[in-house]
């Protein structure tokens, strides 16, 4: 192989691979934070604000929550049929995240939060230990959660 091939060939190679990098890369939009949007779900189910929960899934039923060892269908089923009945039913409901970690897969990436929760039930107060997974995807060039799986149990009352 003359020296002209093998520089060509280095070039191409070269070009190849930027390429196949920045596809690899997340979109700018993509960039943003996904512990934000994890930490906005949280906000959201405080406040009990379901519209401003619906922002931040992807549409039309193309996302899925899975609470303990249920699957809840999508996340408009899961408000619809879970979440705002729950929230109906309960007040002052609290997270307290103590870890959390994000990591990136090109433009996907997964959260994962763990803490604690407490609502009341009639004038109840109860208590829990949680573990949160997010999927954040990109969607239009938006971060949506794709997915979700919720797992909490009772506080352990103290002897």
């Amino acid at each position: 192989m003359t020296r002209s091939f093998r520089v060509l060939g280095f070039v191409v190679l070269t070009i190849v691979s930027l390429a196949l990098i920045a596809q690899s890369r997340p979109s700018d939009s993509s960039k943003a934070d996904g512990l934000s949007l994890a930490r906005a779900y949280m906000k959201g189910m405080e406040t009990g604000q379901l519209d401003d929960l619906n922002k931040l899934f992807l549409p039309d039923g193309k996302s899925n929550i899975l609470e303990n060892a249920s699957n809840e269908g999508s996340w408009e089923h899961y408000r619809d049929h879970h979440l705002k009945p729950e929230m109906e039913a309960t007040s002052n409901f609290r997270v307290s995240v103590t870890e959390e970690t994000e990591t990136r897969f090109g433009s996907t990436i997964l959260v994962r939060q763990v803490g604690t929760f407490s609502m009341e039930v009639k004038e109840e107060l109860r208590k829990y230990r949680m573990a949160v997974t997010y999927l954040i995807v990109d969607h239009s060039g938006k971060p949506k959660i794709a997915h979700i799986h919720w797992s909490s149990r009772p506080e352990r009352k103290k002897p």
